[in-house]
């Protein structure tokens, strides 16, 4: 056999599956890392523009937070589409749910509204950390499970998404201190 990829049953393997993947604990420290880095970044200028209420620039933190939200999405989105590796949608869905429970911490944040970030920020990462012990009880990308018993895990996510919107919202729509709301 000289061949290292393929085995003596006549079956050919990729090369993928002799590659060892790589451990799923680094991949959710540099996640944790770069929301910790973007959270310390946007509040910090949140901290300087509210020291300076007669400052009219607008309003960053919204738009902060959207962005917190949407970029995860959009690369988890790209993993979990990668059908022939679970180990890849997983860290697809670890990334949606990081974004989606940093957005409300962020957007509050930047405008130095921790009462409300906290609010919304632990509703959104309740959701969130529930989505991924929904997926370690019982894996999603499973083609074998039954759609009725992928259900929790799909409420789940959808619900984090939604509690992520709504924390932006909200920094959208409140008043920053020193400011009345539209």
């Amino acid at each position: 056999m000289s061949n290292n990829s393929e085995p003596s049953d006549g079956f050919r393997t990729s090369r993928d599956e002799l590659r060892p993947a790589k451990p799923a604990y680094a991949l959710r420290a540099r996640l944790l890392l770069l929301t910790t880095a973007a959270v310390v970044v946007v509040t910090s200028a949140g901290r300087a523009r509210a020291e300076d209420p007669a400052s009219s620039a607008p309003a960053w933190g919204p738009l902060a937070g959207a962005l917190t939200a949407t970029v995860p999405l959009i690369v988890g989105s790209v993993l979990v589409a990668q059908d022939d590796r679970r180990d890849l949608q997983r860290a697809g869905i670890y990334v949606m749910t990081t974004g989606f429970a940093a957005a409300p911490w962020v957007a509050h944040g930047a405008s130095g509204r921790w009462k409300r970030a906290l609010a919304f920020g632990l509703v959104s990462a309740a959701t969130s950390a529930a989505t991924v012990a929904a997926m370690s009880l019982r894996d999603p990308f499973d083609p074998m499970l039954a759609n009725r018993k992928r259900l929790p895990f799909g409420m789940l996510l959808t619900s984090a998404f939604f509690a992520a919107t709504v924390g932006i919202i909200d920094s959208l729509v409140s008043a920053p201190p020193g400011r009345e709301p539209r």
